[in-house]
């Protein structure tokens, strides 16, 4: 980092952070794209991190605010830094403090008690306690951290983005292989799917998304963008996906790992004005339901 880029931050800090910014040609100098400036930020704002007070000032700061997330942005502003990146400190810092004032032990007591009285036949209840307190306590820590840690190492932005979707397509990997399943990677990243899955001698292509906090998906491709290209153009506008790409649409819930298997006979009965921004919430039937697999698998044998 140099002056000349720490200027320049300080007299657009204000746009840089608004939904609708665009670099000008004095920041493309600088910075040579908008990626670039993004991963100068963060590395501004983690080496001030390490520095340990900024950390607890920028705490002092939003507690004085009463938490309100309204108010990041304008943090955010007053000390140069990304509001992505001020609002995932936040996000991960107050919501791992949380465990240090809560009794374990009672959480799962508590958990235990409210199952209990939530069920009419305490028989059952009595069965599965055992087991119902051992996943409580194995799941207790993943609910401060948000899910599974990302990004501890502070990859480039555009290189974690790469590696976060390799990551969701693993994850469903090792989930389908300990389910019981003969699968593998597709590792051509021109092929429209992702990975194929033997179900008594019948190949499944999937393609396979990974889906964070925003909870929707798009049966869509995304348009091609970056330095250079010309997003608006037809041939770098996204495509519809469809059964002539896979066979089996999953969406992976890079938190927490969850798997939602959706037929691409469901994605294909879709208008076209409701292929993007579907929340996953409309879906549930496919939420850990593998049992599609093998009912595509006999579609394909008819």
């Amino acid at each position: 980092m140099n002056d000349k880029q720490i200027e320049f931050i300080q007299l657009n800090i204000q746009e840089i952070n608004d939904v609708n910014f665009s670099l000008s040609k004095k920041g493309l100098a600088l910075f040579g794209s908008i990626t670039n400036l993004k991963t100068f930020l963060k590395g501004y704002f983690i080496t001030r991190l390490n520095e340990g007070e900024f950390s607890k000032q920028l705490i002092k700061e939003f507690t004085d605010k009463h938490f309100v997330k309204a108010k990041i942005t304008e943090i955010a502003n007053l000390h140069l830094i990304a509001k992505s990146d001020l609002q995932s400190f936040y996000d991960e810092v107050l919501q791992s403090t949380l465990i240090n004032e809560i009794n374990k032990d009672e959480f799962i007591i508590n958990a235990l008690n409210f199952i209990q009285n939530s069920i009419s036949n305490q028989h059952q209840f009595a069965y599965t306690k055992t087991s119902l307190r051992k996943i409580l306590e194995k799941q207790y820590d993943f609910i401060f951290s948000n899910g599974f840690p990302t990004n501890l190492l502070n990859i480039n932005t555009g290189v974690m983005t790469a590696n976060a979707g390799d990551s969701a397509q693993f994850l469903f990997l090792a989930r389908a292989i300990l389910a019981g399943y003969n699968c593998s990677n597709v590792d051509v990243r021109s092929s429209r799917y992702d990975a194929v899955v033997d179900f008594n001698n019948v190949l499944l292509r999937l393609q396979i998304k990974g889906v964070s906090s925003s909870n929707a998906i798009s049966f869509k491709d995304r348009d091609r963008g970056g330095q250079g290209i010309d997003h608006t153009h037809i041939t770098n506008k996204g495509k519809r996906i469809t059964s002539a790409d896979c066979d089996i649409y999953v969406a992976v819930d890079k938190e927490i790992g969850i798997c939602y298997l959706i037929p691409m006979s469901h994605v294909d009965s879709l208008d076209e004005s409701d292929i993007t921004s579907i929340n996953l919430n409309t879906l549930i039937q496919y939420k850990e339901n593998w049992n599609i697999i093998a009912e595509v698998a006999e579609t394909r044998k008819l």
